[in-house]
């Protein structure tokens, strides 16, 4: 689907994020990626992006012999091999954040925890909930 290697990479960035810190230009990747999400003329450029920002983060990750995964690329068949509920919900997320992202430049905690959920077992009430909080914070 137009995306999934976008969701897949920002995955990974998010990973990196948790535990290097983020960066204006990691805010302004993500911004841009959500903006250009369904656009398939742009997803391996974005891609290319997400990856440079991830390796300005964590540099060591790229060249890791004993890669832990935690910045890596995130496999997209987990993704929809979820429960249906679950997949609607995350998709909903996604929607939620594309949405918050036309109307401000300003990426919040809620929108990195949003796509780590994408990539984490959650439940379709939990990813409501961040859906709520996002909707809230950019109010």
């Amino acid at each position: 689907m137009t995306g999934d290697k976008v969701i897949s990479a920002l995955i990974g960035l998010v990973g990196a994020v948790s535990n290097n810190g983020r960066t204006e230009q990691t805010d302004e990747v993500i911004r841009e990626a959500f903006l250009h999400l369904r656009e398939p003329d742009r997803e391996e450029d974005m891609v290319r992006q997400i990856h440079a920002a991830k390796n300005v983060i964590a540099p060591d990750c790229a060249v890791c012999k004993n890669p832990c995964g935690n910045t890596s690329d995130y496999d997209m068949t987990q993704f929809y091999d979820a429960d249906e509920k679950v997949v609607a919900a995350k998709q909903e997320l996604i929607v939620t954040i594309c949405s918050v992202m036309e109307e401000s430049g300003e990426i919040t905690d809620s929108v990195y925890r949003g796509i780590a959920y994408l990539g984490y077992p959650v439940q379709p009430e939990e990813c409501e909930e961040l859906q709520q909080e996002i909707q809230e914070v950019y109010k």
